[in-house]
C-alpha cells in the first residue's frame, strides 16, 4: 500500500470529504478508481466517485457509501492509500518518494554518505533525509547534485556542493 495523504474532515453535509494529499502536486489520484482508507487500525476500500481542487493543497473527494456529514466526520484523520497494483507508473526521470527510501547514497568519488531514510519538499524542491548512524545529511534533490539514480541497483550518486557535508 501506498499512502497519498489524509483526510482532514467533512466537506459539506452530503458526506464529501476534505482530503490534503501528501504531495499537492501529484496527480496520481485523479487516474485510480478506489482507495483504501485506514482509521483505527482498521482499513476500508472505498471508490474514489469524485475530486476537485479547493485550494492549493486540499481536494475534495466523494466516496461511494459515505453520504452524510457524520459518515464523513467519522473518517477525520483516516490515512488515504492506494494498493500497489493500482499505483500508474512514474512518468520519465520521475519516481514516487518509496522507491527510493533506502537507497544507498554515494559521493562522486565512491565513498559511502549513507542511506535515504525520508523524503520531504521543502517548497522549491525535495529533500532527501541522509542517515548512516547519527549523523544525518539533508540533500537537495536538484540537478547540480544528483548525479545518477539507479532505483534497480538501489543507489544514488550525488556531488555535494559547498557546505553540504559539514
Amino acid at each position: 500500500m501506498l499512502r497519498v495523504g489524509r483526510i482532514t474532515g467533512a466537506h459539506g453535509l452530503k458526506g464529501a470529504l476534505r482530503f490534503r494529499p501528501d504531495n499537492p502536486d501529484s496527480d496520481t489520484l485523479e487516474q485510480v478508481k478506489r482507495v483504501f482508507l485506514k482509521c483505527d487500525g482498521e482499513q476500508r476500500e472505498f471508490r474514489l466517485a469524485g475530486m476537485t481542487p479547493l485550494n492549493a493543497t486540499t481536494r475534495r473527494i466523494t466516496l461511494d457509501g459515505i453520504a452524510d456529514i457524520n459518515a464523513a466526520e467519522a473518517l477525520k484523520g483516516a490515512v488515504v492509500m492506494l494498493a500497489d497494483e493500482d499505483v500508474p507508473p512514474a512518468k520519465p526521470r520521475e519516481f514516487y518518494y518509496y522507491e527510493a527510501i533506502g537507497c544507498e547514497v554515494f559521493l562522486t568519488d565512491g565513498s559511502r554518505l549513507g542511506a535515504i531514510q525520508e523524503i520531504f519538499s521543502n517548497g522549491a524542491q525535495d529533500i532527501w533525509v541522509v542517515r548512516d548512524g547519527e549523523r544525518e545529511v539533508l540533500v537537495p534533490v536538484i540537478e547540480d547534485v544528483v548525479k545518477a539514480i539507479d532505483l534497480p541497483a538501489r543507489r544514488v550518486t550525488i556531488e555535494p556542493i559547498p557546505g553540504l557535508l559539514d
